[in-house]
Order: structure tokens, then C-alpha cells, then sequence
């Protein structure tokens, strides 16, 4: 079976989809991957990858979408960007990836694709050659809702329902109609964690993360960690720090910085996690099955922060709000421990990507 996977060039939109399309190759499906930037850089090595798209400046962008939507932009800046908001701002990256993604789905030849809800240009093109669409869910949005507004804006046509959904949400954070896949940790090709890291800690750890959006300018979440540091009864790692941080030379002695890693391989050995509320952050976190701190911020992130902080799997404390008390109490409140570890045994229920790939192997035979 010919396959292909689309995503916008984010690698927090790739990854998610990862796990299945390897899989899917290693049972001998003929998989291509098609998306741009960075998210083609980082998986050239191990999948074939079509560049169909360049990198999304999203300033530009959010700007150019929600212009003349006040009401929605005022919503996106708060965190709480709704399907109609995050439409109009892909809507502007999704119209330049028709034309190169149907040129190269028309080279490719697939029998199925399958896209995350904002890159549904790829469902005008799959309708363009006459197959099936899979919509591969890939945070703890409806994508069946954010597909439908975006098509609203990309097409006059009326195009047909994927053919299946998958949702990697866990039910008891969001109850997302589709078909249940476990999220599965992907991390980039070559991300190298220091062996410390990788082993269990003689105090209590706490691992925290930026955004892969931020360059290397002030971050206000590090300065509020760092203040809150010496009241800490914890080892704090800052995972890719940026300069002000990187630089300092009288960082208080619990605090340890390193640069790209595995949070996979880490994460078990951690404590507690702080980070800046992105679907993949939170989702590494609910995984390892550890509390979390969430800091609220534009698009979906003041949404998934909620989401964690309804649940109990951990706190909802703006970037610049951190203080030792919060952190403290994310390391010993024992009802945010109990509650992550219950989310993390319901995502360990839900069906694997094995057995997801499986269905795929069946259905294509059905078929043919």
C-alpha cells in the first residue's frame, strides 16, 4: 500500500504521525512523508520526505488571518484559540501547499493519505485523485472540527468524511470522537541525552522545556525558575536554555542545563515537568506520567493547560507567575502524582500503533 502522511512544517505537527508511518514502513508499505522546514530536516534521514512547503512564520501569518476577525484574535492571543480562529490563521499556509502537494501526490501514486486537521489541503488534494483521507489527530483539539472550518475557507466543494479518524487524546483529559491510538514519544534523529539524565536521580527532578518556536532571546518562564530555584528542594534541568541562562555564571546550584534531548529517555526519571503548555510537552508528560506545570500562552496552549489542570495531572501558572511554592507543590502534592500516573495507564490502554498499522494492512487487502 502507497501512503502518504501530510503535515504542516512544524515539527509538533509531524511528529505525533511518525510512529504510525514508520511502523507502517517497517511492515512494508511503500511511506511518504510530505511537509517542509524544519519537520523535513529533522526526519529526511529516516523517511522519504517531500518538501511541499516553506517554513510558517506565524506572526506574518496570524496577522494576515485574523486581521479583520478581532473577537477570534483577541481569543488566539489569550491561548483559547477556537477551530474558526486556528482556521483562518492555517488557512494562509494551507492555500501555497496545494499545488506542490498535488504535484507530488500525482508523482506518488497513494492509496490513502493521511493528514492532520491543519493540513487539510491535503483532503482537497486526496479528493483531486479520487482516495481515501485518514485524519490523524494530533493534540487535544477536535481535528474533525478544525477540518471542516478550514476547508470552509480553502474550497467551495463539498469534499467526503475521511475515512477514518484517529485520536491520540486520553479520554478522561478530552473525549475526542475517532478511532483510539496511544501516543507514542518521537523525538528528533540525532537528539543525544546526557546519561544523567537517562538514570534515576538522587533527589527529586524536575525537567523543564521551551517552546522549538523560541529562538535563543529572554525567556520569561527561565528568569522565573531561576528565582524560584534556591527554595527548591529539587535537582531543576533547563532543557535548551536560552542565552541570558546559558550564559549566567551564578546560577543557583540546583539548576543543570542541556541541550536537545530524548524526553522519553528522560522523563521516567523525573519527577515532575515544567513547560510551556505545546501539545507534545504535555503529552510527553501525561505519558511518563508525571504532574506537570502548563504555561498558558497563545493559539491552543492556554486550552491545554486548562485541559491538565481540570484533570489534575498538574498546574496552570503563567510563564512569568512561577514560584517556589508552585514548584513545591508540584513535586509533593500527592493527588497530582496519583492523577498523572492514572492518565498515563489510560493512554498505556489505548490500541498501539501496531495494531493501528494492522488495520491498515487488512483494509488495503479488503480492498485490493
Amino acid at each position: 500500500m502507497r501512503v502518504l502522511f501530510v503535515a504542516m512544517p512544524l515539527i509538533g505537527h509531524l511528529f505525533p504521525m511518525l510512529p504510525l508511518a514508520r511502523r507502517l514502513r517497517e511492515l512494508g508499505h511503500d511511506v511518504m512523508v510530505a511537509t517542509g522546514g524544519d519537520a523535513a530536516a529533522v526526519v529526511r534521514t529516516q523517511l522519504p520526505v517531500i518538501d511541499i512547503a516553506p517554513p510558517i512564520d506565524y506572526l506574518r501569518a496570524a496577522v494576515r488571518g485574523l486581521g479583520t476577525h478581532p473577537v477570534l484574535a483577541v481569543r488566539s492571543g489569550k491561548g483559547m484559540a477556537d477551530a474558526r480562529g486556528g482556521a483562518h490563521v492555517f488557512a494562509v499556509t494551507n492555500r501555497p501547499m496545494v499545488d506542490p502537494l498535488l504535484r507530488a501526490a500525482t508523482e506518488f501514486r497513494p492509496e490513502v493519505i493521511v493528514h492532520e486537521p491543519f493540513a487539510s489541503a491535503a483532503a482537497i488534494v486526496a479528493d483531486r485523485l479520487g482516495v481515501p483521507t485518514v485524519l490523524h489527530n494530533i493534540a487535544l483539539d477536535d481535528g474533525t472540527v478544525i477540518r471542516r472550518e478550514l476547508l470552509r475557507l480553502l474550497t467551495d466543494t463539498a469534499l467526503p468524511a475521511p475515512a477514518t479518524t484517529l485520536s491520540i487524546a486520553p479520554p478522561s483529559i478530552v473525549d475526542i470522537d475517532g478511532r483510539a491510538l496511544r501516543y507514542t514519544p518521537y523525538s528528533a534523529p540525532g537528539a543525544t541525552t546526557p546519561r544523567f539524565l537517562r538514570e534515576p536521580s538522587s533527589r527529586r527532578r524536575i525537567l523543564v522545556t521551551r517552546s522549538t518556536m523560541l529562538g535563543d532571546g529572554p525567556d520569561t518562564m527561565l528568569r522565573a525558575i531561576v528565582r524560584a530555584a534556591p527554595s527548591v528542594d529539587a535537582e531543576i534541568v533547563i532543557v535548551r536554555p536560552d542565552r541570558r541562562t546559558l550564559r549566567a555564571d551564578n546560577l543557583p546550584a540546583n539548576i543543570r542545563t542541556t541541550g536537545w534531548i530524548a524526553l522519553h529517555d528522560a522523563l521516567p526519571h523525573c519527577t515532575a515537568m515544567v513547560n510551556h503548555a505545546g501539545a507534545g510537552s504535555v503529552f510527553a508528560a501525561l505519558h511518563a506520567g508525571i504532574p506537570q506545570i502548563a504555561t498558558p500562552a497563545p493559539g491552543d496552549r492556554a486550552w491545554n493547560a486548562l485541559a491538565v489542570r481540570r484533570r489534575g495531572a498538574g498546574l496552570s501558572i503563567p510563564a512569568r507567575s512561577i514560584t517556589a511554592a508552585h514548584l513545591n507543590t508540584l513535586i509533593d502534592d500527592p493527588d497530582l502524582a496519583s492523577n498523572a500516573r492514572a492518565v498515563a495507564a489510560e493512554i498505556a490502554a489505548m490500541p498501539s500503533v501496531t495494531e493501528i498499522a494492522d488495520e491498515f494492512t487488512q483494509s488495503a487487502a479488503h480492498t485490493r
